[in-house]
């Protein structure tokens, strides 16, 4: 079963667990998609796509965070992702502060929801140090050279008029949403947490990926890959350590669940007492 706004990336009926990619800042479900080809058939993937791009394409561009993330929450309902399943929400660059609200939301909506989270590219930004201060506007060049840094856009694309205008215009709209999302309250989250990037990332060292430490109730795991900002496409590594992070998910909530009726018979033991 798939959706206007979360693709499958391939149907899986029979997955143990379930993952959702959320796609970076100009990006769509494309590279993502493929990424999902190489995890194996006990993971049904399902895939972000933002309006304005991809099969959303005629749709407008929107960097409103809050109607963005009701988007998502009411596809994650109509697909009854984690209803049943372990679900494993994977974002990156922007992708990331959209699944560590997606998450948050989720709690709220179903505390019962077996939820894990991976936090990719992404630094951790204090919304506190951010009240008050104006909210960047990049002019075009500024947005060519910020894409030209993160390497992850085609020469070829940028040469062209039409498409150079329409990824300015997408990335413009992203950096948007981005920098209302970064705003927005960071209460620890009481979820499966891991952090990863990429080692020769020059938008976001190393350094400051463990900031997230702080957002999240339980230690959280971190993993270096070979790479820059896109390393998840380069290093063949991600696929293995992402099928061992939601497999270490559903795990633990088997784990959880066997050891459930034992509690439930000690807290009624102790109502009766």
């Amino acid at each position: 079963m798939s959706d206007s706004v979360l693709f499958a990336a391939k149907s899986r009926p029979h997955a143990a667990a379930q993952l959702l990619f959320m796609h970076h800042a100009g990006g769509s479900s494309y590279t993502y998609m493929q990424l999902a080809q190489n995890l194996s058939d006990s993971i049904e993937v399902y895939c972000l796509e933002l309006a304005g791009r991809g099969a959303r394409f005629l749709e407008p561009l929107n960097a409103d965070a809050d109607a963005v993330l009701e988007e998502i929450l009411d596809a994650v309902e109509r697909l009854q992702l984690g209803r049943d399943k372990p679900l494993m929400l994977c974002g990156h660059s922007l992708g990331a502060e959209l699944a560590y609200q997606t998450a948050h939301r989720l709690r709220r909506k179903a505390p019962e929801m077996r939820l894990g989270v991976i936090l990719s590219a992404r630094g951790y930004i204090d919304p506190v140090d951010l009240r008050g201060r104006p909210r960047e506007s990049l002019s075009d060049d500024e947005i060519l050279r910020l894409l030209e840094q993160y390497e992850g856009t085609p020469p070829e694309v940028l040469a062209d008029p039409e498409l150079r205008s329409y990824v300015i215009g997408v990335m413009r709209n992203d950096l948007t949403l981005l920098a209302v999302l970064a705003g927005m309250p960071k209460p620890p989250l009481d979820v499966h947490g891991f952090i990863a990037g990429g080692d020769s990332d020059n938008r976001v060292p190393v350094s400051r990926l463990a900031g997230w430490r702080r957002a999240f109730v339980a230690p959280l795991t971190q993993r270096v890959f070979n790479g820059g900002h896109f390393y998840l496409f380069a290093d063949n590594q991600v696929a293995p350590w992402i099928e061992a992070r939601v497999s270490e998910l559903t795990g633990l909530q088997d784990s959880r669940a066997c050891a459930a009726p034992s509690r439930e018979k000690q807290d009624l033991t102790s109502q009766v007492l």
